[in-house]
């Protein structure tokens, strides 16, 4: 080979050498969840799924239970690299995401946790501007998230009646502080995580999180009595937000790779979530934990306050300067009658449920132009 020649190849495969370089990326994760939290392992799979689909040039590293940003910090954190991507809720930082925190206050219509995890996940990807604009205004991204299975109270001491609940302090955000109030409680706004060394040290008498706390956020070791009549699930659990500089550095392809991946990721949490409460119950039972419904009163209470409080979270929203909060309750509307059509109509096994949120939503996202 003569010498321009050489040279030529040598410039070629430098350059290829470089642009392979430039593809190859890692993702920080940030979350508070607990490190025995059931959501990790999904977590886990579904970061190796999309090194795996980019061809190795996706790595990461993931940091749970709060070890680099605690819950409030991570918005923050994201938005400003502390870390690529991130688990939000906009409930521990209301101030900075109105909107988000808004959504949440839609809580209590949460009482099929399918439904309502599609009924999100394509409201705030595709159908709310306001959803849109409040996470760009973080610098980030929105990917993916999911509706918690219903909540329940886990509480000190058994608690049967309405009356039981007054002046007690209860953990509530967003609806579930009305909720609290209404039923003469003191709402306390803390973590889930926070939530477990509150009710240890006897600041919180109850509490509020899915059966599988009593587990996964070791409740059982604090709470010994557990409410099964259902408050609705807690709607704003967003667990992939990615840094806009970091998703408009990956290739397309490697955005495939993200994309390609998070309706198995959604499907695992979510079910993960409704099989963990079964065997909850089954495990924490030997171990002392009182499994009960209150007094029939109790659930009617819970009931008609989730119908009348619709009005007035939009009159809440209104107060907070949401710019479109009715627009958003009717778009609410439509999609939960929309997927608790699709889910009758077609069945919610697992292979079934998560076809449907990659037709509906995840494939939908944009991936060969910047965001």
């Amino acid at each position: 080979m003569k010498l321009g020649q050489l040279a030529i190849a040598a410039t070629v495969a430098l350059t290829a050498g470089a642009a392979w370089a430039q593809e190859n990326t890692k993702i920080v994760y940030a979350s508070y969840l607990n490190p025995l939290h059931i959501t990790n392992p999904v977590l886990t799979e579904f970061f190796e799924n999309v090194k795996e689909d980019s061809n190795g040039t996706i790595d990461y590293e993931m940091h749970v239970g709060g070890s680099l940003l605690s819950g409030r910090d991570i918005p923050g954190g994201v938005r400003d690299g502390l870390a690529d991507a991130g688990y939000f809720v906009g409930a521990y930082v209301p101030s900075e995401m109105p909107v988000d925190t808004y959504l949440g206050e839609f809580s209590l219509l949460n009482d099929k946790p399918l439904v309502m995890t599609g009924v999100l996940n394509e409201l705030v990807l595709f159908n709310c501007p306001d959803c849109e604009q409040e996470y760009r205004d973080f610098n980030t991204r929105p990917l993916a998230t999911y509706a918690l299975t219903p909540y329940v109270y886990h509480c000190r001491e058994e608690l049967k009646t309405i009356d039981d609940f007054k002046g007690k302090r209860v953990r509530g955000i967003a609806a579930y502080a009305e909720l609290a109030r209404a039923l003469g409680a003191t709402p306390i706004n803390v973590s889930p995580d926070e939530a477990y060394e509150a009710l240890d040290r006897g600041i919180l008498d109850c509490a509020l999180h899915s059966v599988a706390a009593q587990k996964a956020r070791s409740y059982g070791e604090a709470a010994k009595f557990v409410i099964l009549d259902p408050l609705g699930g807690f709607f704003g659990a967003s667990t992939m937000n990615m840094r806009i500089e970091k998703w408009n550095s990956l290739t397309p392809d490697q955005r495939k790779a993200v994309t390609g991946n998070l309706a198995e990721m959604v499907t695992g949490a979510i079910f993960n979530y409704l099989k963990e409460d079964e065997d909850v119950i089954d495990e924490y039972t030997k171990t002392g934990t009182k499994f009960y419904h209150a007094d029939p009163e109790f659930a009617e209470f819970v009931s008609s306050f989730a119908q009348e409080y619709q009005d007035e979270a939009v009159a809440k929203g209104e107060e907070k300067g949401i710019a479109h909060p009715q627009e958003i309750a009717d778009e609410i509307s439509r999609l939960r009658e929309k997927w608790t059509k699709l889910l009758e109509e077609n069945g919610t096994d697992r292979e079934t449920y998560q076809r449907l949120l990659d037709e509906e939503i995840f494939s939908k996202i944009e991936t060969d132009a910047e965001y």
